[in-house]
């Protein structure tokens, strides 16, 4: 009896879209938050998920593909961004132009309520601003843990760097956004004493 043939290249193919492909909505969010322009995000997955099948025989399957997955979105991130800087540095900018100030806010966060922080009474126009003004490690790190929920040792493996760096990077963001939240609070009604509550 002949057994039926088996087409590695289908059977990598399967294996990867029935790992890949519920990501794409929460890789496209982490990649907006990252990029904060619609388009450059989708440009980030599609590119993502070339790469992800390009190099998919070096993952193991049984260990944690959305580590595996995440980590080269975060380093496709920090490819582009690298190049925009050179880029900025070359072409003189109309930073003064009211159009280009317009045009460079960021985009409505509509799932920012998922974060594990005692911010989810305030509106997410608020949390939009207070993640603007966080320095880009510091809000990888918070997108990574607040609102993708992973943990410290993957958030350590995605960015390559000790799991202390990213407590540290953690803990001073999450101050930071306390201080910047801190007004919302108070405006939203949500904190009536002088002090910011200690979790947030």
């Amino acid at each position: 009896m002949r057994h039926p043939v088996v087409n590695k290249q289908d059977t990598r193919h399967e294996s990867f879209e029935n790992l890949a492909l519920p990501m794409m909505d929460e890789l496209y969010g982490y990649a907006l938050r990252m990029s904060k322009n619609p388009t450059d995000a989708e440009d980030l997955v599609q590119e993502t998920y070339l790469r992800a099948y390009r190099f998919f025989d070096s993952f193991e399957i049984g260990t944690n593909f959305r580590a595996w997955i995440f980590r080269i979105l975060h380093n496709n991130f920090i490819d582009v961004f690298k190049r925009k800087k050179r880029e900025d540095a070359s072409v003189e900018l109309e930073s003064n132009s009211p159009d280009v100030a317009h045009k460079s806010q960021n985009p409505a966060i509509s799932n920012m309520r998922t974060l594990q922080l005692d911010y989810t009474e305030i509106f997410d126009d608020a949390i939009t601003r207070a993640l603007d003004k966080l320095p880009t490690d510091y809000r990888l790190v918070v997108l990574l843990s607040d609102v993708n929920g992973l943990k410290y040792k993957e958030i350590a493996n995605i960015i390559r760097r000790p799991i202390g760096t990213v407590m540290s990077r953690l803990s001073r963001a999450r101050k930071m956004l306390a201080k910047s939240l801190k007004p919302s609070a108070r405006e939203y009604g949500i904190l009536r004493n002088t002090r910011v509550r200690q979790t947030l």
